[in-house]
């Protein structure tokens, strides 16, 4: 340490500025998809669903995989009556998964299958500090898409993919 503090006294220690790519998180939503009209999975819809969980619980990528994956991904964001339809056929074949996993998980599915639909959201991520509990979402704008914005309140967004 004393090295290091005599360096920057020198003014020998000199940060190294990469470029940051980063995409700032967004603020924590605070308005619901709106309420979809009743809608029912169709077999293109199931087989998706299917694809999608076989692969994702196949690998087990790491944080880093997962930006990389997903930062390049395309589709519609002003489409919310389009999204609340696609995230209300989800959860509808969420339950005949025989493992869904942590928010991670249950995420990571959900964006690919709206993804597979030509729609896009935000995947954030957030924490607690104290106790410590981190946690993932999806959000398009302000609004939240994987679950009731209420939930998220306790959580600071530190990340987005």
């Amino acid at each position: 340490m004393e090295d290091l503090l005599r360096l920057a006294a020198e003014e020998l220690l000199h940060p190294t500025s990469a470029p940051d790519d980063r995409i700032p998180p967004p603020a924590l939503p605070s308005a619901r998809l709106p309420a979809p009209p009743p809608i029912r999975p169709t077999l293109r819809d199931v087989a998706t669903f299917a694809v999608i969980w076989i692969d994702a619980v196949r690998r087990r990528p790491t944080l880093l995989e997962l930006s990389h994956r997903y930062a390049r991904r395309a589709g519609r964001r002003s489409d919310p009556e389009a999204l609340a339809a696609r995230v209300e056929v989800f959860r509808q074949l969420l339950p005949l998964a025989p493992w869904t996993g942590a928010c991670l998980l249950q995420a990571e599915l959900l964006l690919r299958f709206v993804n597979a639909a030509g729609l896009d959201a935000d995947w954030v991520f957030g924490v607690r500090t104290f106790p410590f509990l981190a946690h993932c979402w999806l959000q398009n704008g302000d609004q939240c898409v994987s679950e009731a914005p209420e939930t998220l309140t306790v959580y600071r967004p530190i990340l987005v993919i």
